[in-house]
């Protein structure tokens, strides 16, 4: 049965856990999260844009890392590439039509740096582990000039 004295006693009560709960939040302000890290693992790791679209890939493998850096047209065509291995590396950067392309390639056995143009024309700029340098040239029909 309902009784007055109940009815007061309950919201006593509750008034309590209320109050309890305001002084609670005033004691411990919420603030901006500002956590450290020290390592974080992973194999691979993508930042994505606020459109979506990824925008950065940084990765790991058995073979080394890369990072791979894409342009707005989202297609992977255009993007910029390092790659790092125990055997050597790359750095290359692909052009907007997804052809053009300029490499700098390294490894135990020397070096190169290579051009390519929108068609089958390209240049290398080479080295070989003795030193011994070379340039090389190909025609628009992928001729060796």
């Amino acid at each position: 049965m309902f009784s007055f004295q109940n009815w007061q006693q309950k919201l006593a009560f509750a008034g309590f856990a209320c109050l309890f709960t305001i002084i609670g939040m005033l004691l411990s302000p919420v603030t901006a999260q500002r956590d450290k890290f020290g390592d974080i693992e992973c194999t691979s790791l993508k930042v994505v844009g606020t459109d979506g679209y990824s925008r950065v890939s940084i990765g790991a493998g058995s073979d080394g890392g890369y990072v791979v850096v894409y342009d707005d047209n989202l297609s992977g065509a255009s993007k910029a590439e390092l790659n790092i291995s125990p055997r050597g590396g790359y750095i290359k950067a692909n052009g907007k039509d997804g052809v053009s392309t300029v490499v700098i390639d390294f490894n135990a056995h020397g070096g190169v740096v290579l051009a390519h143009g929108k068609g089958k024309g390209k240049v290398a700029i080479e080295i070989n582990e003795n030193g011994n340098g070379a340039v090389s040239t190909w025609d628009n029909n992928g001729n060796q000039q």
